[in-house]
């Protein structure tokens, strides 16, 4: 995927790389064919590691313990080939093709997009099979209308150039009738970096086009199926009870969730915190121990 767009009346042209087949990963930002780095990127300083580390973790036991059961029943020997197995699985699952929530994801971008052109061009996707995905993007319907959404641009490039950082905005829309940034995220759960991601689309645009929003949308889809979702929270009571600790009860498995960031002033506390962040990126780029090294 390749998309060029021009900002500030044509005198700054975005060239942006996704991904492809070969390169499922690509996301790759250039300004007069200049490389630049990406907001997310600049957040990657943000440590996630002990999050990352059990979810890691968690995939390597099960992948020793559930698949191999039978046979470790029988007195089965864990092999060398079976450890490596097992320290990849986080890798794997990584580049897993589609989850449910990337499907719905596709699928309300699909929506969006046949609602910004004119309706003689218009053409709504199909509802999906999966039971999941239809559950999403049924909750994603009924949070459109009960919120009185008016969508009006969709997977834009917005860059600052008084921060120079660049990245892709989500959804523009009015809901309940104030201008809202909108951004689509296919996880577990809502993360804090997600404000500070938003925040940074959300004053890039308004630098460029002269905008006010009102407030920032996180629309979370879920990852797993429910079935998934109660097994991973039996594992974490089982690995409780083990160290000793309390159990809790989970709370219910939500495959669609919207969270409003902004009952209180929060984008400029957000936004200062994403400069920081990237201030943070570019020192520890420059002074790390590889930096100076061939």
């Amino acid at each position: 995927m390749e998309i060029t767009q021009k900002l500030y009346k044509g005198k700054v042209e975005i060239r942006f790389l996704g991904p492809t087949d070969e390169m499922p990963n690509r996301h790759m930002y250039f300004i007069d064919k200049k490389r630049k780095t990406g907001t997310t990127t600049y957040l990657s300083i943000i440590d996630k590691s002990s999050a990352l580390v059990g979810w890691a973790v968690d995939l390597a036991l099960n992948y020793l313990r559930e698949p191999r059961i039978t046979r470790m029943e029988s007195s089965y020997v864990i092999t060398e080939e079976d450890l490596y197995q097992a320290s990849i699985q986080h890798t794997i699952k990584k580049m897993e093709a589609a989850n449910i929530g990337t499907i719905s994801h596709d699928w309300i971008e699909k929506y969006i997009d046949s609602l910004t052109v004119a309706p003689k061009y218009r053409k709504v996707p199909e509802m999906p099979e999966t039971k999941e995905v239809q559950i999403a993007v049924n909750a994603f319907l009924d949070w459109e209308k009960a919120n009185d959404v008016k969508f009006l641009s969709s997977e834009r490039l917005v860059y600052s150039k008084k921060h120079d950082y660049i990245g892709t905005l989500d959804i523009e829309a009015k809901v309940n009738g104030k201008l809202c940034l909108i951004d689509i995220k296919t996880s577990n759960n809502i993360y804090n970096n997600y404000a500070l991601q938003t925040a940074a689309y959300l004053k890039a645009d308004e630098e460029e086009s002269g905008k006010k929003y009102k407030g920032r949308w996180i629309i979370r889809l879920a990852k797993e199926t429910e079935k998934e979702y109660e097994q991973r929270m039996d594992r974490k009571n089982l690995d409780r009870a083990r160290k000793g600790s309390t159990t809790f009860t989970p709370p219910p498995y939500q495959v669609f969730e919207a969270r409003y960031l902004d009952e209180e002033e929060c984008i400029d506390r957000d936004f200062k915190a994403f400069l920081a962040a990237k201030s943070l990126y570019e020192w520890n780029q420059k002074t790390g121990f590889w930096a100076n090294k061939e």
